[in-house]
């Protein structure tokens, strides 16, 4: 079962997607790989689950797409691939998405280490309050059964998924 790094943001799907996409040409994250070559393709998928793709910077830039986004209250969900693994942002979430395996990240200090960082990296990206780990399910009630934070805090606990919920000290 892969790992889901999930945060609340404030920001538009537009403005978390610009905010990503800025990070990953500019002076990047330090613990998340951007994806290789120096463009990136930003998927984007409507409410009637069409996908289509936008190459950044070489169709639009970060400032415009993130303008698009906001511009087209249809869009749902966009996907920027990593050098390993990606992002998914939803309205209200980032989701950082790692092929790594959930049950070696309880049990495994140095993979414990290497999520850890990446999560308060991200968590700081966006000044999140707090951070949810979980298995890959996680994503899978966004926009469903959860469209706020509370409600997929709830719907995990619910269902049972394996997650750990970190509180940063602010």
């Amino acid at each position: 079962m892969a790992i889901e790094v999930l945060i609340p943001t404030t920001r538009t799907l537009g403005g978390a997607t610009r905010a990503v996409a800025e990070q990953l040409l500019g002076p990047g994250f330090l613990n998340i790989d951007a994806p290789e070559g120096e463009s990136i393709e930003v998927e984007l998928t409507n409410v009637e689950m069409e996908e289509w793709g936008k190459f950044v910077p070489d169709e639009t830039t970060p400032a415009d797409l993130g303008d698009e986004i906001k511009g087209n209250k249809e869009i749902l969900r966009v996907r920027i691939p990593l050098r390993i693994g990606h992002f998914l942002l939803f309205p209200g979430f980032v989701v950082l998405c790692r092929p790594d395996d959930y049950e070696e990240f309880t049990t495994d200090p140095r993979a414990r280490q290497i999520i850890g960082r990446e999560s308060l990296e991200l968590a700081n990206a966006f000044t999140a309050p707090e951070i949810l780990i979980a298995g890959d399910a996680a994503t899978d009630f966004l926009g469903t059964e959860a469209t706020d934070w509370e409600g997929l805090k709830q719907v995990l606990e619910e269902e049972e998924i394996a997650h750990e919920l970190i509180v940063i000290p602010r």
